[in-house]
This record gives structure tokens, sequence and C-alpha cells, in this order.
């Protein structure tokens, strides 16, 4: 066995034991590896060998690049978490589209961006969609939505008749335009999560990331004049000349918000507080770390003091589903 993979395989333990201490709160029918296996389309050991073989895993097409994240100092004066003191912090991202191929095309709407902030002393990492809608509020429902989305229009039309998240989730991304760039899509953390106040109070919050340069979405003319891979070029290219920025807001909830159910919107007329700026220019693109990012798991529950998880199941499953995905890739 090699230095590395002994390297990857303490990584995992560290990651496992962070972990544990979510586990009771994800209370499902299904273990970790059916969640997985629902996920990646692979029902028995046939499917799953042959997985294994290809590494198989969710968000297949994708790119690492890097960049850094500038706090808002005047965050400060509404929350107690000392990550965000420092002024200039390291960033390491992926963009991708969802599922499995790793040939899928840029033209469909779905838009993915993974973070790691890494500070001095403590990390922070995000997983977000550029839809604010998600399709399952609990592992039950998640599990079944995964199992008959791939079983094509059949499955897709029960999911609609018999569950009100996935019809939900269904009607926005039909109206969703796909965004000309990576860089002028918002994304969201369906995830709630808990943040400290000055005061020492506790408030729910969502993270929201918006683009700088504005939302541009593509006609279908527009589409129908580009190549089936056209966003990572896009991307890449733009950094060269001007970097690519998204503000950072916490979505703050309200009493009577639902805190652990990612299908329910919070109103729009919810206090945002400004985090700072994710910043994207390539600084670090020759890097190992940055050329294989691509290889590790971003973890939302890595958290810095004054951050820590909701009681949300689809949240404290996530880090252990990693794992198992991350395991079989090895």
């Amino acid at each position: 066995m090699t230095i590395r993979r002994y390297q990857l395989l303490s990584k995992i333990c560290l990651l496992s034991s962070l972990s544990i201490l979510s586990t009771s709160l994800y209370a499902s029918e299904k273990t970790m590896q059916e969640i997985v296996d629902a996920v990646n389309g692979t029902p028995d050991m046939a499917s799953r060998e042959a997985g294994k073989k290809v590494k198989l895993r969710n968000h297949a097409k994708g790119f690492c690049t890097s960049g850094y994240f500038a706090p808002n100092p005047k965050l400060n004066d509404e929350l107690a978490i000392p990550f965000f003191d420092q002024s200039k912090i390291n960033v390491t991202a992926r963009f991708s589209m969802g599922g499995t191929n790793p040939n899928a095309s840029d033209k469909t709407a779905g838009r993915f961006m993974s973070l790691k902030i890494d500070g001095d002393k403590e990390n922070l990492n995000f997983v977000t969609t550029n839809s604010p809608v998600f399709f399952a509020g609990n592992l039950d429902d998640f599990f079944t939505f995964q199992v008959k989305v791939k079983q094509g229009p059949e499955g897709k039309q029960w999911l609609i008749d018999n569950k009100p998240d996935a019809k939900a989730f269904f009607d926005f991304v039909k109206q969703l335009p796909p965004s000309a760039s990576f860089a002028n899509s918002p994304y969201f953390g369906v995830n709630s999560f808990l943040f400290t106040t000055k005061n020492n109070d506790i408030v729910p919050g969502r993270w929201i990331f918006e683009p700088a340069d504005g939302v541009v979405n593509l006609s279908q003319v527009q589409l129908a004049e580009l190549p089936d891979d056209f966003l990572k070029e896009e991307l890449l290219t733009r950094i060269k000349h001007e970097p690519a920025v998204w503000n950072l807001f916490i979505k703050l909830a309200e009493k009577d918000d639902e805190i652990n159910n990612p299908t329910v919107l919070w109103p729009e007329d919810r206090q945002r507080l400004l985090v700072g700026q994710v910043i994207i220019n390539g600084e670090r693109d020759n890097e190992s770390t940055i050329q294989t990012c691509g290889n590790s798991i971003f973890n939302p529950v890595l958290l810095p003091k004054g951050i820590t998880p909701s009681a949300d199941p689809i949240l404290n499953a996530r880090t252990p589903a990693y794992i198992e995905s991350f395991i079989r890739r090895l």
C-alpha cells in the first residue's frame, strides 16, 4: 500500500470520527451503503463492483480551481465566529454538473459549486446547488427519489404523483434556464446551520452565494450554438482576465420557520447578513492540492467555532455518505 493511500485512509478515519457525532440525527431505514447505491444507480453486487472499477461518483463531471475568501469585517458586529476575523483565506473550488455521467452535457440547467475555505487553524466547507428547492426532507424520500429518477419518465411521473416535495423540485427545475457561466449562477446551501451571535444567542441560517456580475442565463437559441462542453473553458478563460466573484450571505430564520427540512423555503423578506466575498482567480491552480481536489471530500459539517449543524437529517447524512462514496473510489 502506498504512502498516499495511507494518508487518504487516515483522512477517512478523521472524517468518520467527526461524523459519528451526528449519526443519530439521520434516522432512516436505509443504510449509507444503500443511499450511495441509490445515487450511483448500483442496486446489486454486480453493478456495485462495476461502479468501483470505474470509480463511479455523483457530480462526476467537474473541475477544480482556486482563489480566496475576503470576510466582511462588519460581520463581527453581529456574529461571534473567530474564523471570519482573518483578512484573506485560501479557497479551493470545484464546479460540477449533477449525476454520474462524466460526459454529461453542460446544456442542462443544474450547476453545483463546492468550496473548501482553509483558514489558519479551522476550515469551512460548502456544498451548494443553483436550486434553493430540495427534493426530499428525509433520507427515505431521498432514497426513493434517487431510485425512481433512474427509472426514466415512468419513475419521474410516479414521484410527481406521489411525492409533493419532488413535484415542487421538478416544477422549479423545469422553468430554470441554463446559466451562461458558472460565474453567473447563484448557489444555495439548502440545509440550515446554527450561528452564534455576539450576545451568545443561537440563530439558524442558510448560505446563499450571489454572483457579483449578476445572473446571466442563456436563451434556447444561444444554447443551441454552444458545444456540450463550454462551462469549464468559459470560466477558466474568464478568470485569466478578471476573477469570478460571489457575495456570500447568511439568510436568517425567524421563529416559525422550519429549520430541519430542506424542502421548505423561507420567505424572501428574511434578514440577510453579508459574510464576505468568494473571489475565484485561479492563482493557485498549479498546486497539487488544487489539481487533485476532485478526489477529496467537501465536508459541510467540518465547521469553525461559532457554527454548528442543525438537526436536518439530509445535512447530517452527507458526511457518512461522502465517506462511503470516497472509499469505493480508492
